[in-house]
């Protein structure tokens, strides 16, 4: 699943406020909604941009052409509607909001303990250790995991490899060899769906990276995953990932 609200964001939060990417992208996100009669001449005109640029943005984002950018941009209704209730949760009450929502994150926190769980994550602390090259990568949410571990791990000494920029990830994945491990953050188990949805990311499967997909989803059977860490949770937004996996 393409989901450009959020390409959108991490090209904003990653691209240099002068860029050709930051006008195209902030223009987007900002007039998501009124965008689907645009043409590639329009857009490049309101951001002061080349029409090649226009191109060129859409390609680096993961899509093929102007053309593919107005289908995503035609799905954003349906996306914003599914999304509607997503700060719904558990034991919801309007007249205690800090009080429902302690409550709904501790019952998160109980069901995420396990001691199988506990295994794997000392299991993926001597992988970090071992390894000579780290990463960790995630989307959106997922990314502020990342980045947290990169901060709590270099106060250990150990220097982790993270990037914003989906396409940067593509990137570091895409050219990883068998002495790198890569620690995906995918609450749904979606991350390659995501990034890469038109390629595969690895050519030679015998030098490829480790790779270990820390999710709450079950029976995930992906060819390059070598290792699912999965937690369980009550899936809704007092128990996202980014909010309770870093707690351990």
């Amino acid at each position: 699943m393409f989901n450009l609200v959020i390409i959108l964001l991490s090209t904003i939060n990653s691209e240099p406020k002068d860029s050709n990417n930051y006008k195209i992208a902030k223009f987007l996100i900002e007039n998501i909604r009124n965008l689907e009669d645009f043409s590639i001449s329009e857009l490049a005109k309101t951001c002061y941009v080349s029409n090649s640029s226009v191109s060129r943005f859409c390609r680096e984002i993961g899509l093929n052409d102007f053309n593919s950018l107005k289908t995503q941009i035609a799905k954003i209704p349906l996306e914003y509607q599914h999304a509607h209730h997503k700060f719904d949760f558990k034991s919801f009450d309007e007249q205690s909001l800090s009080k429902s929502y302690t409550l709904s994150v501790i019952d998160n926190l109980n069901m995420l303990y396990s001691t199988e769980l506990d295994k794997q994550i000392k299991e993926l602390v001597i992988d970090i250790y071992q390894y000579k090259h780290v990463a960790a990568f995630g989307y959106m949410h997922s990314q502020n995991v990342a980045l947290n571990m990169q901060y709590d791990l270099q106060t250990s000494e150990k220097m982790i490899f993270t990037r914003i920029k989906f396409a940067d990830q593509i990137d570091y994945i895409s050219h990883s060899h068998e002495d790198t491990l890569i620690i995906i953050f995918s609450d749904a188990g979606t991350y390659f769906n995501r990034v890469f949805s038109r390629t595969i990311p690895f050519k030679n499967n015998k030098s490829k990276p480790k790779i270990v997909m820390i999710t709450s989803a079950d029976n995930l059977n992906i060819p390059y995953v070598d290792k699912y860490i999965c937690y369980k949770r009550r899936k809704d937004y007092s128990s996202h990932q980014c909010r309770q996996f870093k707690k351990l």
